[in-house]
């Protein structure tokens, strides 16, 4: 079964806009053995977005439309298809009723434009939308299916989870095709390539790499029987594991961030960080995963030397002749969090983000990081290039990083 994925939206052309459907729908396709034909962003045009939904629907089982659902005038998902299909627009009672209520309920009045939002394609069924005002739509067509969903991601995720992706999965064919996306840190590219070399040939299923910021994202892509499609992704998966066991730690829709989490939350840990140059990105992270306060205890961002002895009781002494960037500090700032927050882990994170080299002279890109769980203080010492920004969040995955090797089991 193939897909052709159409984004609708001028902003997205732009670049106003960035678009994060893509990658998503994408991941999830493929993750159920449907291959993405095509992927098109259209402008805000009524024309065009129903030459493309013409020229989708010849050439792919699937036709999936995000964005243009909207109350407003250069809305026209809605309208395209009807034109596209010739089919009549029809105001349905029930999504007006849907819609009174969601305005009712947050005590607003209607707008008049929402009312277009009610109008549903003759011989199409309707997909809820509890999270906003833009109800989706499932039109079947000479065999074909055309889906039409929100632009924004809080909607139109959980409509693709809730009500395409489980009627996509039922009409698989026996032709399958099966990605399966592993995800490995704290090595290169390049060394992951050779590692990965060393296996032998990949034709079925296929291997690519692709780097991704800190991280190298492996994607394993096999195409035959439902069955055994499903094995052949099992066994090199399994292959792949056993040999990037010391830097692989997920799949898929796994983050870093969320397995450290869940590795805490399964081994009663809790974490407590001191950050400087990172700036709070590594709290950002962690508290970005649902349930993190079952384990977070909580950070501090202790910039200047004064702050780094007030909030953390730093000896200034010491500061002053080790450095503000320097591995005691890191780990002074590690030991300090776990034992001002109460926490089984500290972490510390220090470093020159640039653009110029820091008052003592060390270079841009040099950070330290250390980690403390009381039984055992480590420190290492990155350099990283990139822009203040680059330096940043390099610092705050590498950290994710350390963390995820101390506190996953051994093995």
């Amino acid at each position: 079964m193939k897909a052709d994925l159409l984004f609708t939206g001028s902003e997205l052309l732009t670049g106003l806009v960035e678009n994060t459907n893509a990658g998503y729908l994408s991941r999830r396709l493929g993750g159920a053995g449907i291959q993405v034909r095509e992927q098109r962003v259209l402008p805000d045009d009524l024309q065009a977005i129903a030459a493309a939904m013409e020229r989708s629907l010849c050439l792919s089982d699937v036709v999936i439309v995000t964005g243009g659902l909207g109350p407003t005038d250069d809305d026209l998902t809605r309208e395209a298809a009807a034109y596209c299909l010739r089919r009549k627009l029809r105001p349905d009672a029930r999504q007006m009723q849907i819609l009174e209520f969601f305005f009712q309920e947050r005590g607003l009045e209607m707008p008049e434009a929402n009312r277009k939002q009610a109008l549903v394609i003759e011989g199409s069924t309707p997909l809820d939308n509890p999270r906003g005002t833009a109800p989706g739509a499932l039109i079947e067509t000479e065999g074909k299916l055309l889906f039409l969903l929100p632009g924004p991601p809080l909607e139109m995720q959980p409509m693709f989870e809730e009500a395409v992706l489980p009627l996509l999965r039922g009409r698989a064919r026996d032709d399958f095709f099966l990605v399966k996306t592993l995800k490995c840190t704290g090595l290169g590219e390049s060394q992951l390539a050779a590692a990965v070399k060393e296996l032998g040939r990949w034709d079925n299923p296929s291997l690519s790499l692709a780097a991704r910021g800190m991280e190298v994202h492996l994607q394993l892509k096999a195409q035959g029987e439902t069955a055994a499609v499903e094995e052949l992704i099992a066994a090199a998966s399994h292959r792949l594991r056993r040999a990037l066991r010391d830097y692989l730690y997920g799949e898929d829709e796994d983050t870093l961030a969320a397995v450290v989490s869940r590795l805490l939350i399964e081994s009663g840990q809790t974490l407590a960080l001191a950050e400087s140059c990172s700036g709070g990105l590594l709290a950002d992270m962690i508290t970005d995963v649902p349930g993190s306060s079952r384990f977070f205890k909580g950070g501090l961002v202790a910039y200047s030397l004064a702050a780094k002895e007030a909030s953390l009781g730093l000896d200034r002494t010491f500061l002053e002749r080790e450095g503000a960037v320097s591995e005691w500090t890191a780990r002074a700032m590690a030991s300090a969090a776990r034992r001002k927050l109460d926490a089984t882990i500290g972490v510390g994170i220090t470093g020159v983000a640039g653009p110029d080299t820091d008052l003592d002279g060390r270079p841009l890109g040099l950070v330290y990081i250390a980690i403390d769980n009381k039984d055992r203080v480590s420190c290492r010492e990155m350099h990283f290039r990139g822009i203040r920004r680059t330096v940043k969040i390099r610092a705050a995955q590498a950290a994710l990083t350390m963390l995820w090797r101390r506190v996953r089991p051994e093995v």
